[in-house]
């Protein structure tokens, strides 16, 4: 197939076909003036594979959609890798990278995604990380765990957070411990702030 196929079979740029084909990351010849790829199956580059707990971890965060249990260094890796994933124009190549070109681990959303990558299914990956997020926050703690661990990956302070969804720190604090709030106004903005849809909320504290 040509470059605009597979810009169109990858989801990315035809730009960015020709990069990963300079970068050896697709296997393609010349034929004339122009590339024939022949093979979409998307090379691993040189990062090393992670560790078989970091790719558990990361799966699992991938699969619950939250940080939920994770704690010091492992919450702020993952949440890190999870940010880099969604930067990413092409993020199976990096899952491929670090599941170290093959699928191991449990079947979850995380490794499910892992088998997309490796079969070549690139628009299917950077869909499913970009997509709006609908979840169904009726407990005060699923909000909390949602609010924290959406705010770590996104990179946001809570000061920074609580400004940018115009909300009073209070406010925010209150919602990352499960507290319930009189009004479910603030909770709706800093959720819209971070592409989350809410389904249902915790009920209003009551007066």
């Amino acid at each position: 197939m040509n470059v605009g196929e597979a810009s169109k079979a990858l989801g990315v740029t035809e730009r960015r076909v020709r990069a990963l084909i300079q970068q050896g990351k697709l296997k393609a010849r010349k034929v004339g003036r122009a590339w024939q790829i022949d093979d979409l199956q998307l090379r691993r580059a040189e990062r090393r594979p992670l560790s078989e707990h970091s790719r558990l971890v990361l799966s699992r965060a991938l699969h619950n959609r939250s940080l939920t249990g994770l704690t010091g260094q492992d919450r702020k890796r993952t949440a890190k890798r999870i940010a880099e994933l969604r930067a990413s124009d092409n993020p199976a190549v990096l899952l491929i990278d670090w599941w170290g070109g093959k699928h191991s681990g449990p079947l979850n959303f995380g490794t499910n995604l892992v088998e997309h990558a490796l079969a070549g299914n690139s628009a299917y990956v950077f869909e499913s990380l970009h997509r709006t997020r609908h979840e169904y926050l009726r407990k005060p703690e699923d909000l909390a765990d949602i609010v924290s661990s959406e705010r770590l990956v996104q990179g946001f302070t809570q000061a920074e957070l609580a400004d940018k969804a115009q909300v009073s720190l209070a406010d925010l604090k209150m919602i990352e411990r499960a507290i319930r709030l009189p009004l479910p106004s603030p909770s709706r903005r800093i959720l819209r702030v971070l592409n989350i849809q809410p389904t249902a909320l915790p009920n209003p504290a009551a007066a």
